[in-house]
């Protein structure tokens, strides 16, 4: 053996291909956790959009003394019949007509929700907030509700927004009635 030759440093085809398989396995474990945090966390960004903004809607009633109303709007400028998942804005109603008229501001909006559904039985396309703080839809006399929010794991993973008597929102994993949640599975194929 020569002296003056330098040995080479470096790894072997063997090795190389143990180290890729090896990060191959470790890739595949990791993925559906990372799939699972990133469903939560747009969901958990969703519901948070919406109860701040149901916040907002709530504490503009109370402060401006006036019916401030949420509703879903696809454009940001004024209700429309869309669902809720496809953005809403907030204003206030002076007239209660649900709709932005000359003169009423509109205080807040949100955009589309990323693969996650919104929906409501009870608050259809509009939530109104009283003076008094108190939610309404098209009856003074339906003063609590909820809305669910889904995304394509479907029931098991949904979460529920209720609207309490006095307004205030909470968030549970169980419907009103102490139920599971229901999800529509025609809306879920993102």
């Amino acid at each position: 053996m020569d002296r003056n030759m330098k040995r080479e440093n470096g790894f072997t085809l063997m090795e190389l291909m143990t180290a890729l398989a090896i990060g191959g396995i470790l890739l595949s474990m990791a993925v559906p956790g990372l799939q699972s945090f990133s469903s939560n966390s747009r969901q958990t960004s969703a519901i948070n959009d919406f109860v701040t903004s149901m916040h907002l809607a709530r504490n503009t009633a109370i402060t401006t003394n006036a019916r401030v109303t949420i509703c879903a709007s696809a454009q940001g400028v004024n209700c429309e019949g869309v669902t809720w998942d496809k953005g809403w804005i907030i204003f206030k109603d002076a007239n209660s007509n649900q709709s932005v008229d000359a003169g009423e501001a509109i205080v807040g909006s949100s955009g589309k929700l990323d693969r996650v559904t919104l929906q409501s039985g009870e608050y259809g396309n509009f939530i109104m907030y009283r003076p008094n703080g108190r939610a309404m839809n098209q009856s003074v006399n339906i003063n609590s509700g909820q809305f669910t929010v889904c995304d394509k794991r479907g029931a098991d993973h949904a979460k529920v927004i209720i609207v309490e008597l006095s307004g205030r929102p909470r968030l549970s994993e169980y419907r009103m009635d102490g139920q599971q949640p229901l999800c529509a599975t025609s809306v879920l194929s993102f």
